[in-house]
C-alpha cells in the first residue's frame, strides 16, 4: 500500500524505543507499589502472567501489521478486516485510551517530580506543566520528538536495570512468603489493573507508516518490546520485595531505590521517573496523533478534527491534551486506571478478531503475499480474544458505562457531515500519507 512509503526516518531501534518508552512510565513507577499492596509478592505473578496475555495479543498484531504497515494500527487492522464502523470503534477506542492513559502518566510525573526536587506541591501541577510541554514539542512534528525518545527510553531502561540487578542480588526466599496475601484473587485483580500498562507496543503499529520496512520491523519490534518490558517490570517488583518496605504505593520504587542504593540512589530513580513518564506520555500523544491521521484520510472522523500544521493534526492534538488537563484535574488514579483499561482491551479485542479471521480466512490475501504467519493458527488470537473479555469482566460496571459512552460520543462524531475546509484536510492529509 502507498502509505508505506512515507516510511523514511525510523529504524527497528527507535520503534523499539518508542514501544518501551510507552510502556515504561508510570505503570512501573507508580503500579508497582500499588500492585504489592494488592497482591502481596504474587504482584510478580500478575505481571508475568500479564506479559503473557499480552503477547498472544502481540502476535495478532505482528500478523496485521506485517500485512497492513501504514499508520492506524488496530484500527486500520479492524477497518480491513471487520468492516468501517468496527474499525472506527478500535480507532475511537484507542484515541481516547491515549488521551487517558496519558493523564494517568502525567499524574505519576507530579509524584516523582515532588521526590526528586524534595517539595511538596500538588502533583496535578507538574502534570499540567508537562502537557504543555509536550504539546509544543508534537505540535513542532514527529522527527523532533523521536529524537528525545531515544534519549529518555534509554536513560531510564538503565537506570531500572541497575535497581532490578541490586534487588536480585538482595532477594530472599522468605520475601515470597506468604506469596497469596489475598488468595488467586489478589492476582486476577492485579492483572486487570496492570493490562493497560503492558499495551503501549500498539504505538509502533500505530505509527507503522513511519517505520522502515516496516512489514518485518514493526511485528520484531512489537514482540522484542513486550519482552523486554515483562523482564523490567518483573525485575522492579524483585527490587521492591527485597527492600522490605513497611507499606507499599504510588512512590514505592524511590522509597525501595533509598534502601537498596542510598539517598542518591533515590535521587536518580525519581530523575528517571520523571525521564519515564516524560517518554510514555511523549509517545501517547505521537501515537494518537497517528491514529486521527489515518482516521481522518478514511472520512471516519470530520478532517477540521485533524487539520494540518507541520504534518500533523494540531487540532486533535490540542483538544486531546485539554482533555488530559480535564482528566488531571479532576479524575482520580483508580478512575484513570481503569477507564483505560475498558478503552484498550475493546480494541485489543477487535484486534484480535481481526487476526483470527484472518487465520481462517488466509485465501482473502493475494497468494503472493508474504507476512508473519501466528503459530498454531488462531489459536493464540482466540486467547488473546477470549482474555481481553475477562479482563473487562473483572471492571467495575460503571467504568465499563463511561467506556461505551465514550464510545457513544465518539460515534456521533463519526457521523458529522464534515465542512469544505475539512474536506481540504482530508486531502492534503491523503496527499501526506501518499494516497492522494
Amino acid at each position: 500500500m502507498n502509505g508505506a512509503k512515507r516510511s523514511e526516518g525510523l529504524g527497528i531501534f527507535a520503534a523499539v524505543a518508542f514501544a518501551v518508552g510507552n510502556m515504561i512510565g508510570a505503570g512501573v513507577f507508580v503500579l508497582s507499589g500499588i500492585m504489592i499492596d494488592l497482591a502481596g509478592p504474587s504482584a510478580v505473578l500478575s505481571y508475568l502472567v500479564c506479559g503473557v496475555l499480552v503477547a498472544f495479543s502481540g502476535l495478532s498484531y505482528a500478523a496485521l501489521a506485517s500485512i497492513f504497515p501504514e499508520d492506524g494500527g488496530g484500527y486500520l487492522y479492524a477497518r480491513h478486516m471487520l468492516g468501517e464502523y468496527l474499525g472506527f470503534l478500535a480507532g475511537w477506542s484507542m484515541y481516547i485510551s491515549q488521551i487517558v492513559v496519558t493523564s494517568f502518566v502525567l499524574l505519576g510525573l507530579g509524584i516523582y517530580l515532588n521526590l526528586l526536587l524534595g517539595s511538596n506541591f500538588d502533583p496535578r501541577f507538574g502534570a499540567l506543566a508537562a502537557i504543555i510541554l509536550l504539546t509544543a514539542l508534537n505540535l513542532r512534528g514527529l522527527s523532533e520528538a523521536g529524537k528525545a525518545e531515544i534519549v529518555m527510553v534509554v536513560t531510564k531502561v538503565s537506570i531500572l536495570v541497575v535497581l532490578a540487578i541490586f534487588g536480585m542480588m538482595q532477594i530472599k526466599s522468605a520475601d515470597f512468603v506468604p506469596f497469596f496475601v489475598h488468595g488467586q484473587k489478589g492476582v486476577l485483580e492485579g492483572m486487570a489493573s496492570i493490562f493497560f500498562a503492558y499495551l503501549g507496543f500498539q504505538v509502533v503499529a500505530m505509527m507503522g507508516g513511519e517505520v522502515k520496512e516496516a512489514s518485518k520491523n514493526v511485528p520484531l519490534a512489537t514482540m522484542a518490546s513486550i519482552g523486554i518490558v515483562a523482564a523490567i517490570y518483573t525485575g522492579v517488583v524483585v527490587a521492591l520485595l527485597s527492600a522490605k518496605l513497611p507499606s507499599y504505593g504510588s512512590q514505592s520504587v524511590f522509597d525501595a531505590a533509598v534502601v537498596l542504593l542510598g539517598a542518591s540512589g533515590g535521587a536518580i530513580v525519581a530523575f528517571a521517573a520523571v525521564v519515564s513518564t516524560l517518554s510514555a506520555a511523549n509517545a501517547n500523544i505521537i501515537g494518537a496523533s497517528r491514529v486521527v491521521l489515518e482516521m481522518a484520510s478514511e472520512g471516519q472522523v470530520p478532517g477540521r478534527f485533524a487539520r494540518l500544521k507541520r504534518d500533523q493534526p494540531a487540532n486533535s492534538i490540542v483538544l486531546g491534551s485539554a482533555t488530559t488537563m480535564l482528566l488531571v484535574v479532576y479524575g482520580s488514579l483508580n478512575f484513570i486506571i481503569d477507564l483505560t483499561n475498558v478503552l484498550v482491551l475493546i480494541t485489543m479485542f477487535f484486534v484480535n478478531v481481526s487476526a483470527f479471521k484472518l487465520v481462517r480466512e488466509e485465501r482473502i490475501l493475494p497468494p503472493e503475499k508474504s507476512y508473519f504467519r501466528i503459530p498454531m493458527g488462531g489459536l493464540f488470537p482466540a486467547i488473546g480474544a477470549v482474555s481481553c473479555l475477562l479482563m473487562l469482566s473483572a471492571i467495575s460496571p460503571t467504568t465499563l458505562g463511561m467506556g461505551l459512552f465514550a464510545l457513544l460520543l465518539g460515534s456521533i462524531l463519526h457521523h458529522l457531515e464534515d465542512t469544505p475546509g475539512g474536506r481540504r484536510t482530508v486531502e492534503e492529509i491523503r496527499e501526506l500519507l501518499g494516497r492522494g
